[in-house]
């Protein structure tokens, strides 16, 4: 018998198995997929230039302590995230316009940026108090949070491409509650729009998000590792817990710990079943359209245009793209994010079509350089993942709840249910949907599986 079973194998299944090895506990990691990482997936160029991350890639190793711990205990190589040369705005297929980047768009007149200024102010400031949610605030959509501040139509619309950037979603399909307090986890709303060293966009790994996952992994061990494993059963006997794989294995701990999205808890045939209280706030749950089609190219013709690869649309299909490339390796790359509507209509797409749309967008977002043009339909590899398309993840960042549930059911959400542990980065007090709130999800976790078998074992004395 193990003293805790760990199903999935993210960073945060990853972390809560390290955590709990550093305690002196046994552990079995279970993971459906052939790898470790979850949403974290590096994946080779055919060119042999390095990687695409088609999940997470950006991290901040001075805001972020346990990824930077990592970062230096591993020896990995980070990138500075491009900053240097214009950015392009588009408001719609044929209409386009460039600014310099890090300032408001040069588009928004007098009045919209003041309209902005005071929406994003305010959120801000409401970001950066303490305390609960207000459960006002979880009642109404993020979208009429920002009309009842009075935002004109311009600054609604710079909102929506907010939450389709960093949530998948519509301001209309979330609660302003769940979006201030994802800011409030995360340093501010301003520190997770920034790229710079006051943001979680500042850095990326040179060979790979992956990398960081793979060298937890080290650490935990690849014999406590059992990869290509779905969990068939998970049984809560109330002394022990038994874990059945559909492969025919039967796993048996003390306890187990659950790494997956909550949105998918109700896949899992778990007995006894769990509360009813946390089945309607977990099967509620959602998680976002979020998509990424990276672009690779011999050589970064945008600069020589004096772009620096970043770009925002209201059209879309793509709309947000930032330069990832990889000077060392000369890698240069365009990730572009087919996010919230836009990215669910594309997703329907075949793979042929969605790479013909998103070339033909960035030809009209970089237009005006001579050649451009040309330049844009000469990509030497392209990626594109859907991540609702994924089996084990079902969508991407962090599974958001429905209207009015963050408060309702704030008592049970997360919480453990028997021998039953929940970790993941939608649970993070720190960083929530990025690799740092994952791993300090499984940190928490583990130390919380820690506490109780000690608890138990005090108990029996």
């Amino acid at each position: 018998m193990f003293d805790l079973l760990i199903i999935g194998a993210g960073l945060s299944g990853l972390q809560a198995a390290q955590s709990a090895q550093q305690a002196g506990l046994s552990v079995a990691v279970i993971e459906a997929r052939d790898r470790v990482g979850g949403k974290i997936w590096s994946v080779p160029l055919a060119s042999g230039r390095g990687y695409a991350d088609l999940g997470g890639a950006w991290i901040n190793v001075t805001l972020q302590p346990r990824v930077g711990a990592y970062v230096k205990k591993f020896g990995l190589k980070t990138v500075q995230q491009r900053l240097q040369g214009k950015a392009v705005m588009q408001e719609r297929p044929g209409e386009r316009f460039e600014f310099p980047f890090g300032v408001t768009p040069s588009g928004f007149t007098a009045q919209e940026k003041k309209s902005l200024e005071f929406i994003r102010d305010h959120i801000q400031a409401e970001s950066l108090t303490a305390g609960p949610s207000k459960v006002a605030d979880d009642n109404i959509s993020l979208d009429q949070y920002v009309r009842d501040l009075g935002a004109l139509p311009n600054v609604v619309k710079m909102v929506n491409l907010w939450a389709q950037v960093m949530h998948g979603l519509e301001a209309t399909e979330y609660s302003a509650a769940w979006f201030i307090d994802y800011c409030r986890r995360n340093r501010g709303l301003l520190a997770i729009r920034a790229d710079d060293a006051s943001g979680g966009q500042h850095l990326r790994f040179q060979n790979g998000a992956q990398s960081l996952a793979t060298n937890i992994a080290g650490l935990v061990g690849s014999s406590n590792i059992h990869l290509s494993s779905p969990v068939l059963s998970i049984i809560d006997h109330g002394s022990h817990t038994t874990v059945t794989t559909t492969t025919g294995k039967t796993f048996t701990g003390r306890k187990t710990i659950i790494s997956i999205p909550s949105t998918m808890y109700k896949e899992l045939n778990i007995s006894p079943s769990l509360p009813q209280r946390v089945q309607e706030v977990t099967n509620a749950t959602v998680l976002g359209d979020y998509n990424k089609a990276i672009v690779c190219y011999d050589k970064p013709w945008w600069r020589s245009e004096g772009f620096n690869g970043y770009f925002a649309s209201y059209t879309g299909p793509v709309i947000l793209g930032r330069d990832t490339s990889v000077e060392e390796s000369r890698h240069y790359s365009l990730t572009c994010f087919v996010n919230g509507k836009p990215g669910r209509e594309w997703s329907k797409l075949r793979p042929h079509e969605r790479r013909a749309v998103v070339l033909k967008q960035l030809a009209q977002i970089f237009k005006g350089g001579k050649g451009v043009e040309e330049e844009v339909y000469k990509p030497i590899e392209f990626f594109d993942q859907v991540w609702q398309h994924e089996t084990y993840s079902r969508g991407a960042l962090a599974p958001i709840t429905a209207l009015g549930h963050y408060t309702k059911f704030a008592d049970v959400y997360g919480k453990p249910v028997g021998n039953l542990h929940f970790v993941g980065t939608e649970y993070s007090t720190e960083w929530k949907g990025y690799m740092e709130g994952a791993i300090c999800s499984g940190e928490v976790g583990a130390k919380e599986v820690v506490e109780a078998l000690r608890g138990k074992e005090r108990a029996n004395l």
